[in-house]
């Protein structure tokens, strides 16, 4: 559907909302929007559901996000970034990976994601997602890649869940975003790091 119609029908939307009464809430093209008191249209985040697997998150730590790195053991290279970028404020930087690693998360099992990926193990993943984003409090980051894809589990269930939780009052600050061989490449050229090839890889597409 076209750019044009879309806004087209949503011009209508708000012609009607003044003379006819009608819900705050718009539901279009599987998308749910909000008609503010000035008549802007504004899109309402969805709130994730998935099994609870009982994922500890503790609250001090600035917890990491992260998508679109297009490298295998992307894992490793976000919790170096987020362990490298924290520490440089005093702070101790996590990922939902690295969650995992700790005594409190032993009891979750992860699985290892291949491709292709087994429905469960996408499932698992889709779940442990949903839980660290709904679950996380207190200063939140972002770090992106060039290769984000609209199935992410960022774009699908993380960013949705973080934005509905902040628009509902919730203790979340920070969101700032880095770009991924900006940090990696430049702020973290001579930082030791545990996977040389993979960093090269990286740094190296960037010329």
């Amino acid at each position: 559907m076209s750019k044009s119609f879309v806004l087209f029908y949503i011009v209508i939307v708000i012609l009607v909302e003044k003379t006819v009464s009608f819900p705050r809430e718009i539901y279009f093209e599987g998308e749910s929007y909000r008609v503010e008191g000035d008549n802007r249209l504004l899109r309402v985040a969805k709130k994730c559901t998935g099994n609870r697997l009982g994922l500890y998150v503790p609250y001090n730590a600035v917890k990491f996000f992260w998508s679109g790195f297009g490298v295998a053991d992307s894992d490793k290279v976000a919790a170096e970034i987020a362990q490298h970028v924290a520490e440089k404020e005093g702070k101790k930087g996590v990922t939902l990976e690295t969650l995992l690693e700790l005594e409190e998360n032993r009891h979750i099992k992860p699985c290892k994601w291949t491709v292709p990926v087994t429905p469960e193990c996408r499932q698992f993943w889709q779940d442990l997602s949903c839980e660290y984003a709904s679950t996380a409090r207190g200063e939140v980051r972002v770090i992106l890649g060039p290769r984000v894809s609209p199935t992410s589990a960022w774009l699908t269930t993380e960013k949705d869940q973080l934005e509905y939780l902040r628009s509902n009052g919730q203790d979340l600050w920070g969101f700032k975003q880095y770009e991924l061989e900006s940090v990696y490449c430049k702020d973290m050229a001579t930082h030791q790091t545990r996977v040389p090839e993979i960093k090269q890889e990286i740094c190296m597409r960037k010329v």
